[in-house]
């Protein structure tokens, strides 16, 4: 019996402390943020911040997610160039998207992504491709799916084939339909000798840190 009341008690104890933690949380989001002073104040906003995106409730995540961008957080400015991209919770505006993005490429792989997808789609004029397609590369290396894509589907579309075979190959693990029939169309451009070293290559792939 004593065992079940400390079992029950423990059950307790830490649903009041869930339901303490939600609301203290919420009553934050409430109030709006206040301007933060040190960095623990800018860890907070952040952590608030990526909460309230990850549930899609933008215009309240921007609020708290500016404050860390503007500090430096490259989490932070990847999550604003994401709500700049897609419109949101603010006006859509590619120009703030990409330098969001393009301040956090150095230490995420997904904004690396994206500065380089902006330029390959027309989406940021006078910005050189060279440098694109090096950032592009370099996320297909770190094991960006979305990378390993396009760059699969760039090489296709300039007949590489073993390159588009190559980084297809990767990019289908992920159950893609397109990238299936994209990945046919380049390995029927290839013999079995040329699949055969490819896919040794692929199988030793690890993505780089």
């Amino acid at each position: 019996m004593k065992v079940f009341f400390l079992q029950y008690k423990a059950f307790v104890l830490g649903g009041i402390l869930i339901f303490i933690l939600g609301f203290a949380l919420a009553m934050a989001v409430f109030r709006g943020p206040k301007v933060p002073k040190t960095e623990e104040d800018y860890a907070h906003a952040l952590k608030v911040g990526e909460h309230l995106f990850e549930t899609k409730r933008y215009e309240d995540a921007f609020k708290y997610l500016i404050y860390p961008g503007e500090h430096g957080y490259p989490k932070a400015r990847f999550l604003l160039g994401e709500m700049y991209y897609n419109g949101w919770g603010v006006e859509k505006d590619n120009k703030r998207a990409f330098e969001n993005y393009k301040s956090a490429a150095d230490d995420l792989i997904e904004a690396r992504y994206m500065v380089a997808s902006m330029v390959f789609r027309g989406e940021i004029k006078d910005a050189p491709k060279g440098t694109a397609t090096t950032l592009l590369t370099e996320a297909a290396y770190h094991g960006s799916k979305r990378a390993q894509r396009d760059l699969g589907v760039y090489s296709l579309m300039s007949s590489d084939y073993e390159q588009a075979y190559f980084w297809l190959s990767l990019a289908s693990q992920n159950g893609d339909v397109r990238v299936q029939k994209a990945l046919k169309a380049a390995s029927e451009k290839l013999n079995d000798y040329q699949k055969g070293l490819l896919d040794a290559e692929i199988k030793g792939f690890v993505a780089r840190k």
